[in-house]
């Protein structure tokens, strides 16, 4: 009888002590601070902001190189689809830089731009000329938090950079931005195309 008591007090101890361990293993999981996100998407949210394309062209001599000509002809097609302003920019008194922005409105015009859209304005003193619109981005936050070592896993987490460079891809591929803000609406049905398709399905099966 004194054998069987002594070993229920010594499981009893053991247990105990097992909880013990147990409890203080896992209490870093279950503190004060609540939930904390994991995802990628949680983790580095993509937001979209607001910011300025600005191409300066030499206006040294009255004329573009071949490439700076293309990087005309680039940017008429990424601001293309935006409806904002493009402001062409050149310093006052300068018959150069009077030229140059002729035939980079003349580039834009050709490139889809629309002429009132397109805004001439001077600035004093000698520079480029500053071919500026405004346009959205998408962005996040950056990588290379690495404060905690990657093969510590005991609390079962992802590392701090878990899908960091995954987010920025995302944001970096994206066409339009403003498609994380409000998605594009859908066209609508075509039911003669859809019963078409419909069709030449049910032949072939």
């Amino acid at each position: 009888m004194r054998s069987s008591w002594v070993q229920l007090v010594a499981a009893l101890g053991v247990a105990t002590l097992l909880a013990g361990c147990t409890k203080d293993m896992y209490a870093d999981l279950h503190d004060e601070r609540g939930y904390s996100p994991e995802l990628p998407w949680q983790v580095y949210p993509i937001d979209v902001a607001s910011g300025a394309v600005k191409l300066k062209l030499p206006a040294r001599s009255a004329s573009l190189s071949v490439e700076e000509e293309d990087a005309v002809r680039r940017l008429a097609v990424q601001a293309k689809m935006l409806e904002t302003k493009i402001e062409v920019r050149r310093p006052s008194r300068s018959l150069n830089a009077e030229v140059v922005a002729a035939r980079v409105t003349r580039l834009l015009t050709e490139g889809g731009i629309l002429p009132e859209r397109i805004r001439h304005r001077t600035y004093k003193g000698r520079g480029p000329v500053i071919v500026t619109y405004r346009r959205k981005f998408a962005v996040t936050k950056p990588c290379g938090d690495w404060s905690k070592p990657v093969t510590e896993t005991k609390d079962n987490r992802p590392y701090n950079n878990f899908g960091c460079s995954q987010q920025h891809n995302i944001a970096a591929m994206v066409d339009n931005p403003e498609d994380f803000e409000r998605p594009q609406v859908m066209d609508p049905v075509d039911g003669a195309n859809r019963a078409e398709a419909i069709a030449k399905y049910r032949e072939n099966r």
